[in-house]
């Protein structure tokens, strides 16, 4: 495997006007070599596909986009583009998300791990949204932070292991799984839910590799672009997210356990002397009153959302 390893990111773009400058700007100034960046235009009907082009002009060695007619969702779009991807490593880089670096030197740190030809992925080892500097002022933004943070240290605690100083998601006790944009091409399954990082995370395990985390904010990360939520779209995306997983229990005959959720309410109350803010709590109450709603409506609800239809249900950047 050679020392620069070439690495491609995918994004996958639906009328993101407002945003995709920043984030393509930032692609563009990467400290690595070997890296290109495919944009797949989700039947976009605002100024992307400009914006875009302006970037391909710029840097035509860095920047190649395909446009597709109709909205399709981000699966369809993902297993689209990654057939023209020719790095190693694949980075899926939603287009209100930022790649946060530190640096080169902590960039080859974090590529290191992918030296182990056992290692099939790197999950989300932090919220996108979180931050210790807490610069938003949005109730459903803060509540996201929070609950989102609380959620992924449960499973750190719960569903992980530390061997040689790393940590691994631990395949035996799993009882939900993490979140999975980093991986190995080769190990590229086709989603089909709204739900697609979750889906990898059971892919890459169930053909025998090893998904890390890492413990250290400070390694490279996606955050998010953006500094507020909506509690409109608070609810919209917790109830997307319960479709996702009744999606994802079917189609991998997983069944999430019933005392799960108590276990983790549990926790959220245990941690809570860590929220400094009344906005803070407040949102992490509508979090947890969204979820409520997003499971009674697809448990009780006699409409399907189907994949394609579901990624209307997006929150509006």
């Amino acid at each position: 495997m050679r020392k620069s390893m070439d690495l491609s990111f995918l994004v996958p773009v639906h009328n993101e006007e407002k945003i995709l400058d920043k984030t393509l700007n930032h692609l563009s100034k990467l400290p690595h070599k070997n890296y290109e960046v495919l944009i797949g235009l989700d039947g976009c009907n605002d100024n992307s596909e400009e914006i875009v082009k302006k970037y391909v002009k710029e840097h035509p060695k860095i920047f190649r986009y395909y446009s597709m007619k109709e909205r399709l969702g981000k699966p369809a779009v993902i297993d689209n583009i990654i057939k023209k991807a020719k790095g190693e490593i694949i980075i899926i880089n939603d287009a209100d998300w930022i790649f946060k670096i530190k640096g080169k030197r902590s960039l080859e740190r974090f590529l290191a791990v992918f030296k182990d030809p056992k290692i099939g992925g790197i999950a989300e080892s932090f919220p996108l949204e979180w931050s210790k500097k807490l610069e938003s002022k949005s109730v459903g933004f803060l509540g996201e932070m929070w609950a989102d943070k609380f959620w992924l240290d449960y499973q750190k605690e719960n569903f992980t292991f530390k061997k040689n100083g790393k940590l691994y998601i631990n395949k035996k006790k799993l009882e939900f799984p993490f979140l999975v944009n980093i991986f190995r091409k080769s190990l590229y399954k086709k989603n089909y839910t709204l739900c697609d990082d979750f889906e990898r995370c059971f892919d890459i395990i169930n053909k025998g590799y090893n998904i890390l985390l890492f413990e250290d904010e400070n390694m490279p990360r996606f955050i998010a672009t953006y500094k507020k939520t909506s509690v409109k779209d608070l609810f919209k995306k917790k109830i997307r997210t319960a479709f996702a997983r009744k999606q994802l229990t079917k189609k991998y005959d997983f069944r999430i356990k019933k005392n799960l959720y108590i276990k983790i309410f549990f926790y959220f109350l245990k941690n809570m002397y860590k929220v400094k803010s009344l906005k803070s709590i407040i949102g992490l109450f509508l979090w947890v009153i969204a979820m409520l709603v997003g499971e009674l409506k697809s448990k009780l609800g006699s409409r399907k959302i189907k994949t394609k239809d579901g990624w209307n249900m997006r929150a509006e950047r």
